[in-house]
């Protein structure tokens, strides 16, 4: 797959996100492997749903120095990448029933889908740190060591693929499962 074809795949994983209500504005970012040490991630404030392919930033997995304009995020990407070499693919939202359910200090249920959450597995939880920071990432990655979904205290949810695809639909199935998990009151 040419780099053109990696840009054009995160520019429409964005707008698919952007179109399901999963992020709004400057939320949320997205990242995908080009090869085992260099990735592309999105850049620090755009709207996913309307992302340039060209304003895309390819950052080294094992980088000591963060290009500027790369997603403050970009710390998480890294740490997923460098302890996971099966992830391929990096997805961080802002599912508005799962921030709900979030807040009412639940976490959804995966088996509540109809795959029985085979697609999704294990929903994992990590405490609030600031975001962008070291200490989130690294809070993530470890929440992530078994498990390919995670809500992020406070501050919306990150999937992980073996494909951009394959991360996408587990944060579409994470937002179905908590809009279908009771919120205790």
């Amino acid at each position: 797959m040419s780099r053109d074809d990696v840009r054009n795949r995160l520019v429409a994983a964005g707008e698919r996100l952007a179109a399901a209500g999963l992020v709004h504005e400057s939320e949320g970012n997205l990242s995908l492997r080009l090869d085992a040490s260099t990735c592309l991630v999105t850049p620090a404030g755009s709207n996913l749903g309307r992302l340039d392919p060209q304003e895309l930033i390819e950052v080294a997995v094992d980088a000591s120095e963060i290009p500027a304009r790369a997603t403050s995020e970009v710390h998480l990407h890294l740490e997923l990448y460098r302890r996971r070499p099966d992830v391929w693919a990096v997805v961080h939202a802002h599912p508005p029933r799962l921030l709900r359910l979030d807040a009412a200090g639940g976490l959804p249920r995966s088996r509540i889908i109809e795959d029985h959450g085979r697609m999704l597995g294990k929903i994992v939880f990590a405490a609030y740190f600031v975001e962008g920071s070291p200490a989130l990432a690294g809070a993530a990655a470890d929440a992530l060591e078994r498990a390919n979904a995670c809500v992020l205290c406070g501050h919306g949810a990150v999937t992980v693929g073996s494909s951009l695809m394959q991360a996408y639909v587990r944060m579409l199935d994470l937002e179905r499962a908590a809009s279908l998990t009771p919120v205790r009151s």
